[in-house]
């Protein structure tokens, strides 16, 4: 684990260069995050569904999708304990920064560097939850009514494309069928390259936090709360439940994620604090270089014992 999180630190290091050398200046970054959201993501997404179709998976898979359920549930109860009298105009981003985390486009690399395949697999299905009400639920928050299109944008999300794609892949390795070599090998290549591209993504977007910035008080509680609070919480409670070792652990892991970059977008969009929420993810994100590795230690050790 010490290792992935060196190789990890390193790809970011060089994401961190690259934009200090404007080589990745904000529209350059908001490319190639479109391009690892709609395609290198979803390929690595379907390479982790080439797999048999088991009962151990379908147990796997539906226990993390019961744990990323009850996960929001948690969420919005935190949000209603901790908010209450937080003032308005950094409300909405502090209650969407619990909810959303920036498990797709950090957490599903960083699982699939922990954890191989079946850590990808259990990420994607993790997500789903998180992307349903972030298209509904989180709207709502900033712009004080639900999205009419939610469901289908939703649904027509890369990512959740994928999903269903991988099942049919599954569906097929199962009944002893195979994709052509070529195209596995070209999902597979595609899909290999999301944990560098995503990293040098957030090097660079620390590249442009100054200090300043990230030692901003309620940021740093917050950060707090996303990075170590909650899943502290969280694995405490998994680990006293009947469930399995290897889903609990990702689970733990991509509740330990920063907030999501669209904490800022959302912000801009409904003329929220658009300042405040870049705070939340530029604090965060810097933090959790730090404390993802240490939750990911801490959790091997807690189910080890």
């Amino acid at each position: 684990m010490i290792a992935i999180q060196i190789e990890i630190f390193i790809m970011t290091a060089v994401g961190f260069f690259l934009g200090l050398r404007k080589t990745l200046d904000a529209m350059t970054r908001a490319h190639l995050v479109d391009v690892i959201m709609a395609v290198v993501l979803p390929a690595s997404v379907i390479s982790s569904f080439e797999m048999e179709l088991t009962p151990q998976t379908l147990k796997m898979t539906f226990s993390v999708l019961m744990i990323s359920c009850a996960l929001q549930v948690f969420y919005a109860i935190w949000n209603h304990v901790f908010f209450r009298k937080t003032a308005e105009g950094h409300r909405a981003c502090l209650k969407y920064g619990i909810m959303v985390s920036n498990a797709g486009l950090i957490g599903m690399p960083v699982a699939q560097a922990y954890f191989g395949a079946h850590g990808l697999l259990c990420a994607s299905i993790f997500l789903l939850p998180q992307r349903v009400l972030m298209f509904t639920y989180g709207v709502s928050m900033f712009a004080g009514t639900k999205d009419r299109h939610a469901v289908r944008r939703v649904l027509t999300h890369p990512c959740v494309l994928s999903i269903f794609i991988g099942f049919a892949v599954m569906a097929l390795y199962s009944a002893g069928y195979s994709l052509p070599s070529p195209v596995v090998g070209a999902i597979d290549k595609i899909g290999g390259c999301s944990t560098a591209l995503s990293m040098f993504v957030v090097g660079a977007i620390i590249s442009e936090c100054p200090l300043r910035e990230v030692l901003d008080r309620e940021a740093l509680i917050y950060s707090f709360e996303r990075l170590i609070a909650i899943p502290v919480i969280v694995a405490l409670v998994l680990h006293a439940l009947p469930v399995d070792a290897f889903s609990s652990e990702v689970c733990v892991l991509l509740s330990a994620m920063p907030a999501a970059s669209t904490t800022a977008m959302l912000a801009e969009k409904y003329h929220a604090d658009s300042r405040f929420a870049s705070k939340l993810v530029m604090t965060s994100t810097v933090l959790s270089l730090i404390t993802v590795p240490a939750v990911g230690m801490a959790i091997r050790a807690l189910w080890a014992l």
